[in-house]
């Protein structure tokens, strides 16, 4: 089974990983890393233990909300129109800050089980890189099938990542390079589901989630 995104080619599920260089220009960049910082959801993560000592905060839409997401965070519009599968209903939307001495674990992405148990984990998941600072070191991609490690990727700051949902994923540690939190490794994920009618019903039509609040419109 493909995809059309608008990224342009098929995103294939049989296809690990696909990565667009440049997807956006730096204003785009910069406006998007201005929102985030800038917003009052950001904190410490309100995700899996997995993220532990990591920032950021979560949003979850259906298809029909994205113009409700773009009109509370309008710079996240262009990443949206662009990163969105169309074969997808329902969607996982966080910043992810990374700072020195941090990272990621491997995991699965299952954030729609926070609403449904025991469901399968997305299509696909697209990251963009927002800010990779200049002195960045640490901080890759890395990408597992079945225990076997398919792909590192070191972050590429205006590069776009889409890779399979079924694939367990982690950040390796931030050695050096991102002090502090402006200073951060800055991507804005977003987990794509398709789920079916029956289990989309119990997924808000938009919801904000901080660590320690959820807020739903």
């Amino acid at each position: 089974m493909s995809f059309q995104p608008p990224w342009g080619g098929a995103f294939r599920l049989q296809t690990f990983v696909h990565r667009t260089p440049d997807v956006f220009p730096s204003n785009t960049l910069e406006a998007i890393r201005s929102a985030i910082l800038g917003s009052s959801l950001l904190g410490e993560t309100n995700l899996s233990s997995q993220f532990s000592g990591t920032y950021g905060f979560s949003i979850t839409f259906r298809r029909e909300a994205r113009s409700e997401v773009t009109a509370r965070f309008p710079a996240f519009a262009p990443f949206l129109e662009t990163a969105l599968l169309p074969g997808c209903n329902a969607f996982l939307l966080n910043p992810l800050l990374i700072q020195n001495g941090r990272g990621v674990d491997r995991h699965l992405d299952r954030s729609m089980n926070f609403y449904e148990a025991h469901l399968d984990g997305p299509v696909a998941v697209s990251v963009l890189y927002v800010q990779v600072p200049e002195q960045l070191a640490g901080g890759e991609l890395r990408l597992y099938h079945r225990g076997r490690q398919v792909a590192a990727l070191a972050p590429r700051q205006r590069s776009l990542v889409t890779f399979r949902g079924d694939l367990a994923h982690e950040v390796a540690a931030v050695e050096a390079g991102a002090p502090e939190l402006s200073a951060a490794r800055i991507s804005l994920v977003v987990e794509q589901y398709r789920l079916p009618e029956a289990v989309l019903a119990k997924v808000p039509r938009f919801e904000m989630r901080t660590r320690t609040e959820g807020v739903r419109e």
